[in-house]
């Protein structure tokens, strides 16, 4: 009867926990409360990141303790930011954070999900407390087709014509906008300084502009009395010093609106110019404008102050700035690639193939091999031994241990790399660009046991966010949690499962100490000559690519240089657009994955690096780190797959006939208006998504050609989309040709003076009107140019 009585008391205990489970004990409470401040003007853009506001009162006891931000830069993507909190009793504080970024299309906008997190003491020790406020955020977002220019002036009306400019917004910001980090001012497209003095801001802020410019932004620098001093640390890096005050006139101004303005002179402050810089505008002998690249991006300063009456109210002011803010276009990365959600694109044509790793895997041949050795020492040989010993009793516990034996046997020798220590696979495209290589990294962590996982990432190179796959988990221990260290940033994953993988990606880049050096020439051809790789890295392939043909050059090493003489199919070199490098790599075992990740990584290139890409390139790659990820504390095992791709000039010795499809040719383009959901799709970047609107479709002449005397013979243009009407650009009558709708094709031949429609810069202009009503594809025009270079 006792034992029956256990059994029942047991059953009514288990009856009892299915209904009533054991509850979490709840959050304790504290009297903070909080509210959020988002972005600029509560503005921000989707996937950029922007500066945060908090603000915390505590009208109860003291607290101690860690505030931890979710945040979500796309539907599959995620991270936590951590802010140290003191609130004494009875205060209130605000905290300026920089998020790396929020869309709207994720869950938790639109299911409130809470993104903030209080804990008492160290979040590591998991003491949730309560407040009270706002926990999450909701920021408004800018279309991504509109570009944003912050602008710090003592007054802001100073600049007020500018508001009018079509596809962009204008922000007033102050001191108190302006974030510590350059992540935080990434909603910005430019930041517009005239008439204000940047000592007002903190040495931090100064240096997040600086290193924001560097990182790809551009900075519009006006022209003003001591200069120096207004300028506080930006100083040193504008490509003019202004030491001279003269007056200058103002003819430069005439392009904007076909006539000079009413007035005469502007008031200039010119001086040396920087080495590297190049003057944009002159008025007489005087530098008007200057552009200097720095790092990724671009400082435009004009030599007179942008908010000066009467240049301020003059009616072309707003024409004159739009062209003069133009200059800046095509520094850094991602102008190839103009998508709302290129996070989560990049990942599936690029990180994914990260997370594969490889396994040791048995033959048929040593399966068999395995099976047969056990069914001989089970049946024959066990039974004799036993047979001889007299104990075929013991055959019961000993066949299942043998048996349990050769699979932990088996599974030791498949699992042994994953069992003896962490994996990190790192993948990386990356362009030469000045002294910098720019471009993508994807650096995945794979688990041998489970427990915490930190990565290190060198401060400034990599802006990494963590792979999510749409999770809606409000547990801000779930993802990765960023810790702001000295030299590094720390992304932190508190609970990694065993055998289990954790991918950061996103923008990366590096200073380098040299690069290719390409002395070549095309002759009929026959590509000659030699390359020296004064590079840091030794690469594994080498290829030369141009057009739809890559040309295989072997390995070279560091401070190597190797002879080229090749026998190609092009008599001009031009822009990568087709072609495979991976035709000659075997494809067998590890080879598998092995070609898989360069196959993503010529990919990629293709879509998210190259679309801007006038020349062809030089494409290495390496097995050695680019940007150096590692895990605290452990020793990983790591394997690296990085490409290098770098444009350079040959000579082209050649005469006679060409013809340029559009691939060959690099393509930008211009919102009128309309905004671009998507574009570098498909293998020949020929197809777009689209908003309703108008665009302007630019094609430049590869730069050899540019160079040559020339005659144009035919150009064609192939329409292949509905719902749009293309016209193309008169550059000597400042017109437009129209294509009829019912025209699938146009040719245009010599006795139309085809030099008409290329401007002097080598420039092809189509104009899209699309009214789909709300099919967003379009496929591009199919643009074919013929012509001969004179001998």
């Amino acid at each position: 009867m006792h034992g029956k009585l256990k059994v029942i008391i047991m059953a009514i205990f288990c009856f009892v926990l299915m209904f009533h489970p054991f509850q979490t004990a709840e959050a304790a409470s504290t009297d903070i409360k909080v509210s959020l401040d988002e972005g600029f003007g509560g503005k921000v853009k989707r996937g950029e990141g922007f500066p945060l506001r908090i603000k915390m009162e505590n009208t109860g006891e003291a607290f101690s303790g860690d505030l931890l931000i979710s945040y979500h830069p796309s539907y599959n993507t995620s991270g936590t930011v951590t802010v140290k909190v003191e609130l004494p009793a009875g205060t209130a504080k605000e905290y300026l954070v920089s998020i790396p970024g929020m869309t709207e299309d994720h869950p938790s906008m639109y299911q409130n999900i809470p993104l903030l997190t209080l804990y008492a003491g160290d979040w590591k020790d998991g003491k949730k407390v309560s407040f009270k406020g706002e926990n999450t955020l909701k920021p408004k977002f800018i279309d991504m087709a509109t570009e944003v220019i912050g602008v710090l002036s003592e007054n802001y009306d100073r600049v007020k014509e500018l508001r009018t400019l079509p596809s962009k917004t204008m922000i007033e910001l102050s001191k108190e906008d302006l974030p510590d980090e350059a992540t935080g001012l990434e909603t910005l497209d430019y930041l517009l300084i005239d008439e204000y003095k940047m000592s007002q801001l903190s040495d931090r802020q100064q240096h997040a502009i600086r290193d924001w410019v560097y990182n790809g932004g551009a900075l519009i620098a006006g022209g003003g009395p001591d200069a120096s001093g207004a300028y506080g640390e930006l100083y040193s890096l504008l490509p003019m010093k202004s030491e001279n005050e003269a007056a200058g006139a103002v003819k430069f101004l005439q392009a904007a609106k076909g006539e000079e303005p009413d007035f005469k002179e502007l008031n200039f402050f010119t001086g040396p110019i920087d080495t590297g810089a190049e003057v944009i505008a002159e008025s007489g002998d005087l530098p008007a404008a200057v552009k200097k690249e720095y790092g990724s991006g671009t400082i435009l300063q004009t030599a007179f102050s942008l908010g000066d009456e009467p240049f301020s109210s003059w009616e072309g002011y707003d024409t004159w700035f739009a062209d003069f803010i133009n200059q800046a276009s095509g520094a850094g990365i991602g102008t190839s690639t103009y998508s709302q959600d290129y996070l989560d694109q990049l990942y599936w044509e690029f990180a994914e193939v990260n997370e594969f790793f490889p396994a040791s895997n048995f033959s048929i041949g040593q399966l068999i091999g395995l099976f047969a050795g056990y069914i001989i020492l089970i049946v024959p040989v066990l039974y004799f031994v036993l047979r001889k010993l007299d104990k075929r009793e013991h055959s019961w516990w000993i066949i299942p241990s043998i048996a349990i034996l050769m699979g932990a046997a088996v599974f030791g020798m498949g699992a042994k790399d994953r069992i003896s220590q962490p994996q990190l696979n790192q993948m990386g495209i990356y362009k030469v660009n000045n002294n910098l290589l720019t471009g993508y990294q994807a650096s995945t962590l794979l688990s041998n046991k489970s427990g915490g996982y930190t990565l290190s990432i060198p401060k400034g190179e990599f802006n990494a966010v963590v792979y999510s796959n749409n999770s809606t988990s409000s547990d801000p221990l779930r993802g990765g949690i960023m810790a702001e260290k000295v030299k590094n940033n720390e992304i932190i994953f508190p609970e990694v499962e065993y055998w289990s993988s954790k991918t950061i990606y996103g923008k990366a880049q590096t200073e380098i100490n040299g690069k290719f050096k390409a002395d070549l020439t095309l002759k009929e051809k026959r590509l000659t000559g030699t390359i020296k790789n004064e590079s840091e890295y030794n690469f594994e392939e080498l290829y030369i690519w141009s057009g739809n043909e890559a040309i295989k050059l072997g390995p070279i090493n560091k401070d190597e240089t190797i002879k080229v003489d090749k026998t190609i199919k092009q008599t001009l070199l031009s822009r990568p657009y087709g072609g495979t490098l991976n035709g000659a790599y075997p494809a067998n075992g590890q080879n598998d994955i092995n070609r898989l990740r360069r196959e993503k990584l010529e990919y990629a290139s293709t879509t998210f690096l190259l679309g801007d890409v006038a020349q062809p390139v030089l494409a290495g790659i390496t097995k050695e780190s680019i940007i150096d990820v590692a895990m605290i504390g452990k020793k990983e095992k790591q394997n690296n797959t990085n490409m290098i791709l770098q444009p350079f000039e040959a000579i082209n010795e050649f005469s006679g006939s060409f013809t340029l499809k559009d691939g060959m040719m690099a393509a930008d383009w211009n919102v009128i208006q309309g905004q671009i959901y998507e574009k570098g799709m498909g293998s020949t970047n020929a197809e777009m998504m689209l908003e309703d609107g108008e665009y302007e479709y630019i094609l430049s002449l590869p730069k050899q050609l540019k160079e040559k005397t020339y005659r144009l013979e035919e150009i064609s243009v192939r329409i292949n989309s509905q719902n749009v009407l293309y016209s193309i650009k008169n550059h000597k009558t400042g017109e437009w040709l129209p294509i009829e709708p019912d025209q699938r094709s146009i040719k245009l031949t010599s006795k139309d003076d085809l030099t008409q429609f290329i401007s002097k810069e080598g420039r092809f202009i189509i104009k899209l009107n699309k009214s789909a009503q709300g099919d967003p594809f379009v496929q591009l025009p199919a643009v074919t140019i013929k012509g001969e270079v004179a001998k």
